[in-house]
């Protein structure tokens, strides 16, 4: 397990990991939950995440309950060490989920809020 400081290239960093793993206790859209996704990486977030509303747990991600806990944590990041066919699928699956997130759908979602607020 490597720890990493700040970086710009998060991209390789990303490109080199077997999985992410986000613990938070709040986080009201994790972005990088979605980088992590997009980049075909099986996702182990709290259920705390808003990003975790766009998880099927178990099958494009795994989702923590309590994310406070390190036994659960550890049992859940074990679970994907152990089971490569687990990581492929939620990688993959997770994939297909944040390929609705891309810039142009999130700019387009973006303009129909706003059109939607100035007819209010």
């Amino acid at each position: 397990m490597t720890f990493v400081s700040h970086t710009r290239d998060i991209a390789a960093y990303y490109a080199a990991s077997d999985l992410f793993v986000f613990p938070t206790l709040y986080e009201p859209f994790g972005l990088v939950i979605i980088e992590a996704m997009a980049g075909g990486l099986p996702v182990i977030t709290s259920r705390l995440a808003a990003a975790a509303d766009y998880i099927d747990d178990g099958a494009s991600g795994i989702l923590l309950e309590t994310p406070h806990q390190p036994q659960e944590m550890a049992s859940k990041v074990g679970l994907l060490l152990a089971d490569s066919g687990l990581r492929d699928t939620t990688g993959r699956r997770g994939r297909e989920v944040a390929e609705r997130f891309s810039w142009d759908e999130v700019a387009r979602r973006t303009l129909d809020a706003y059109q939607v607020a100035m007819r209010r």
